[in-house]
């Protein structure tokens, strides 16, 4: 009897984008890959009947598995069936065919994977282990054509961004810097941190914008006017201050969360959105514009200051772990809203 097995995802672009982002290079490197250092990905894709698609994929140069892919139809942006041969680590290989479809869904794109012919019960669980991951990463790419919000928040175990007492003398409150501490792990040069928690502060330092929260904004004494040379947002119901005219990279939004995140995504252009700040993640999360949360989770129990979500509410929103980085004094979490 042929082992087969099928898996779905929801993919947030047209079926257009999601096809050529997975008929790309990049996006078929994204969907081979994995997030550990030095994981190895190389693809080649000729794309037309006939053609053939050929990936090396493993931890080391010693260690590929490799596929071989045949294209038997192609149907942009609605289909494609492939056969396909992949050889395992001691040489052996199996041939299997694949298809996938891409259904319009809502303004999304229901991607399906059917593959056919598993020969042993534990290759066909072994490709559904990994398949959660390389749909997520393909979502990523084809999310990333789109600036995305992102909050980046270190946060103690018991759900606490700042210690109490938290005002414009200790901005992060009694005790507070711990939360803080993995910025100053290892070599790092100025604020960056060494190791993996470099590239998470690069790919902060990389947004093309910043959404803050007026209060968070004060207690960090506006940064002086600028974060990483980039537009900043401040949505707020009062008054811009009297001296906001001497602050060009800074803009008062008075109109509502909706409005600043707007604002913010117009003048990011290709960059993702940095939103700062628990009222203000709230405040996005519960009107619907936070795409990802970035959660910096530190192990330590602070016991008392404010809370991330203190003041949510009852809503109820569905999060989606995509990854998972451990570092020295830290684990980052990433999560994508809404999944």
């Amino acid at each position: 009897m042929s082992l087969d097995l099928s898996f779905a995802r929801v993919l947030d672009a047209e079926p257009e984008d999601v096809f050529d982002a997975f008929t790309d290079p990049v996006g078929q490197e994204q969907f081979y890959g994995q997030d550990d250092p030095g994981w190895i990905v190389e693809s080649q894709c000729d794309l037309r009947v006939g053609g053939v698609w050929t990936v090396a994929f493993g931890p080391s140069r010693g260690e590929l598995y490799r596929h071989t892919h045949v294209f038997q139809v192609i149907d942009r942006p609605r289909r494609l069936v492939l056969t396909t041969t992949e050889t395992r680590l001691d040489g052996w290989s199996f041939e299997t065919e694949l298809e996938f479809t891409f259904e319009r869904h809502d303004g999304k794109t229901l991607m399906t994977m059917v593959q056919k012919g598993f020969p042993s019960a534990e290759l066909k669980a072994e490709h559904e282990r990994g398949l959660p991951n390389a749909f997520g990463r393909l979502d990523r790419v084809v999310r990333g054509r789109l600036p995305a919000s992102v909050l980046y928040m270190s946060m103690s175990l018991d759900g606490f961004i700042t210690g109490p007492e938290d005002d414009f003398d200790h901005g992060l409150g009694l005790d507070g810097e711990r939360l803080h501490q993995w910025l100053s792990a290892g070599e790092g040069v100025g604020f960056r941190p060494a190791g993996p928690s470099g590239d998470v502060f690069d790919e902060l330092m990389a947004t093309g914008a910043v959404v803050v929260g007026r209060r968070t904004f004060d207690l960090a004494r506006r940064w002086g006017g600028d974060h990483h040379g980039v537009p900043i947002f401040v949505p707020t119901r009062q008054a811009p201050p009297d001296d906001a005219a001497n602050l060009p990279w800074v803009t008062y939004v008075t109109d509502g969360i909706e409005s600043t995140m707007a604002q913010a995504k117009e003048a990011a252009g290709a960059g993702n959105i940095l939103v700062h700040g628990a009222a203000t993640a709230q405040s996005c999360l519960q009107a619907g514009v936070l795409d990802e949360l970035e959660i910096h989770l530190i192990p330590v129990l602070l016991g008392a200051g404010r809370r991330l979500f203190e003041h949510l509410g009852t809503q109820h929103i569905e999060l989606e772990l995509v990854r998972i980085i451990d570092a020295p004094g830290v684990t980052h979490l990433r999560y994508r809203v809404g999944a």
